[in-house]
């Protein structure tokens, strides 16, 4: 496993709410089977009493108490760690969804008899089980330093508590389950209401103290500045663009449907064509014309804009070079592609788009009143939004007061739409690019649709901090506090035990 994909995941340690059981996999507890010889009558007593000890393992009574990870004297059992072991494995449907298959998850399949992210060196079993005493690690040690602090949960953390657990109950009952059969259907037979709640607790005062350090985390101007300097090209555009030639020949197919691979002649008649193609349309360039239309002309790929920025490559690096100087335009090749390019520089700087305040509401099928069995369409949903904004009074109180009525977004509709400084690529696109369209002014509206439904947009107006300074910032917080928490974790030691086997699906 990757460093960086370890940071991540540590600083994921807190996972809540939810799952739909008939999307986990519920763990399974295997009892060992017994041979029971009937020609012994007299053994018969003894056959009950094994009987009752199986219905007792099954039930998750023993292994549930069983000491799997001791983080510096302090024994976790088979039920603790389970808790993070299936968060960590929801994390990663979560994330990946239906492209789970991609990175090699079946969720189909046993996990100790597939590897973890295409290699062959750790099973996703013992991947989650890592994940789970790293996790585990970290809140250990959270709570410790929380301890040491006197930090404990107020009354708001106390309610937050109580509104996950009762969430947990509701997801339960709607889905036709029991509050504890529920928890034993996502976390193993292992698990109990107790031990839940407990690690609940524990998460989210863990989650506390983590949190009140990131956000102790500060940096000056003068910082930033010399964070920039040292990472220019992660945080500036450039106005610019190339059109790109494929230089190599394409494979071909025989009369009895065999793939017949180009020979070396036809690899370099494709590479001489590409470059001709590539130094007449340079020179139809410097004559004047315009990059983009001379791509189409000569067959070529265009890419380009006023706002590109760094990718490592052949390209990429020629474009934010040092000493490029506004007018350049040059062939590149490379000795790894089977491309030419015709690159063309015009300008440099930092990114300074500044952040926005916005309002908006979110038109979808649930603003509809739909006759039964009728669909929702693109043109209905339009259709409403336009409604809406004709019922607007025309102030910003107003359109507040219409988005909590009538917005679906929720993590705005409760006030007034508003999202305040908003970072450039925080958005999907279209928000985003109504709200930086040139000549946007503080009151405006409109409307536009994203794969969320229809957004009735109100702007209201630019901030002050612009993106590249938000970005250092972000990154320099982001690195330190993963820095931070790594020495957090590695200050406990832990170490497995017999009850690690009864961890897992």
């Amino acid at each position: 496993m990757s460093a960086s994909r370890e940071k991540k995941k540590r600083q994921e340690f807190f996972a809540g709410g939810g799952v739909d059981p008939k999307a986990a996999r519920a763990a399974e507890q295997k009892a060992a089977e017994r041979k029971a010889n009937i020609l012994y009558a007299t053994l018969a007593v003894v056959f009950v009493v094994v009987a009752v000890l199986l219905v007792v393992y099954n039930s998750g009574i023993i292994q549930r108490g069983r000491t799997a990870v001791t983080i510096d004297g302090e024994n976790y059992t088979a039920a603790d760690v389970s808790y993070y072991y299936s968060n960590a494995y929801q994390n990663v449907l979560n994330t990946y969804g239906s492209y789970a298959s991609l990175i090699g998850l079946d969720t189909t399949a046993s996990l100790k008899d597939q590897y973890a992210w295409g290699s062959t060196e750790q099973t996703w079993d013992e991947y989650f089980k890592e994940e789970a005493v790293n996790t585990l690690r970290l809140v250990h040690a959270a709570l410790d330093a929380a301890a040491e602090e006197e930090m404990t949960l107020d009354e708001e953390d106390q309610a937050e508590l109580e509104n996950n657990i009762q969430q947990m109950q509701e997801t339960a009952a709607s889905n036709g389950y029991s509050y504890s059969a529920y928890l034993n259907a996502i976390y193993g037979s292992v698990m109990t209401t107790e031990v839940y709640e407990g690690l609940v607790e524990d998460n989210l005062l863990a989650n506390k103290y983590l949190t009140a350090h990131h956000d102790s985390i500060s940096f000056t101007d003068e910082e930033i500045e010399a964070y920039y300097e040292e990472n220019k090209n992660s945080y500036d555009i450039v106005d610019g663009g190339y059109v790109s030639f494929y230089g190599a020949a394409t494979s071909t197919t025989d009369e009895e449907g065999n793939t017949v691979e180009p020979t070396e002649e036809e690899d370099q008649a494709a590479m001489d064509e590409a470059m001709a193609n590539a130094e007449a349309l340079l020179a139809a360039y410097q004559e004047g014309g315009d990059l983009e239309t001379l791509a189409e002309e000569y067959g070529g790929t265009y890419t380009g804009g006023t706002d590109l920025t760094y990718s490592s490559g052949t390209t990429g690096d020629w474009l934010f070079d040092e000493a490029r100087t506004a007018g350049d335009a040059e062939i590149l090749t490379s000795d790894s592609s089977d491309y030419v390019y015709v690159a063309v520089f015009n300008s440099r700087q930092r990114d300074e788009a500044l952040d926005y305040n916005v309002r908006h509401i979110l038109v979808t099928d649930a603003n509809l009143d739909l006759a039964e069995g009728e669909e929702a369409t693109d043109e209905m949903i339009l259709a409403r939004a336009e409604e809406i904004l004709d019922g607007w009074d025309g102030t910003e109180d107003g359109f507040a007061a219409l988005a909590e009525e009538y917005s679906q977004d929720a993590g705005s509709n409760t006030n007034g739409g508003l999202y305040e400084n908003v970072a450039k690529g925080t958005m999907v696109s279209a928000f985003e690019d109504w709200c930086y369209e040139d000549g946007r002014q503080a009151g405006d509206t409109g409307i536009v649709e994203s794969s969320y439904g229809q957004h009735i947009m109100y702007f209201v107006g630019y901030g002050t901090t612009e993106y590249w300074h938000y970005a250092c910032e972000n990154a320099m917080i982001s690195n330190e506090y993963s820095e931070w928490q790594t020495s957090l974790m590695d200050s406990v030691t832990a170490e497995t035990a017999g009850g690690m086997d009864y961890v897992g699906f």
